[in-house]
């Protein structure tokens, strides 16, 4: 008994692992009403985009041309009243604005960022704003490990 879940753990352990795309980034941000807050993305490959509302209503909206982008002028955008999505393909000229938006009908929105990277294509992404760190691909499998490791112990 004890062995098959051993087994199972290891499994989810390699299929986590084998997984080609990656959190490389979580942050957390505040935004005022009819307000804009800007981001780049510098280097090249597949990136997602995830922004979820925790107060309020935060929308996304990027941008190849333009390094802050707007409702006028913007090539992708997510404008749901929940979790915004949206995957930035590899082929999307570098460096690409990023928008994070406050809509107007709440006073302060609270949001989480994720970015997420596929590492298919073999390639690393850079997501900027000026004092927020990339997280590597080594320390977060090195943390997703000590996390199924605290799982077995519990």
């Amino acid at each position: 008994m004890e062995m098959t879940l051993w087994f199972l753990l290891f499994i989810c352990l390699l299929l986590r692992l084998a997984s080609c795309e990656h959190i490389i980034q979580t942050f957390d941000g505040e935004i005022g009403a009819g307000n804009f807050t800007y981001f780049t993305l510098k280097k090249e490959g597949e990136v997602t985009l995830i922004l979820d509302s925790m107060k309020g209503d935060a929308d996304m909206y990027i941008s190849q041309q333009n390094l802050k982008p707007d409702f006028d002028d913007y090539d992708l955008n997510s404008v749901t009243c929940g979790e915004d999505v949206i995957t930035i393909p590899s082929f999307y000229k570098r460096p690409i604005g990023i928008s994070v938006y406050g809509h107007v009908y709440a006073p302060i929105s609270k949001y989480t960022m994720k970015v997420l990277m596929d590492y298919s294509t073999g390639e690393e992404s850079q997501f900027s704003e000026s004092e927020e760190p990339e997280e590597s691909l080594v320390w977060t499998l090195f943390v997703n490990i000590l996390k199924i490791i605290l799982e077995i112990l519990l």
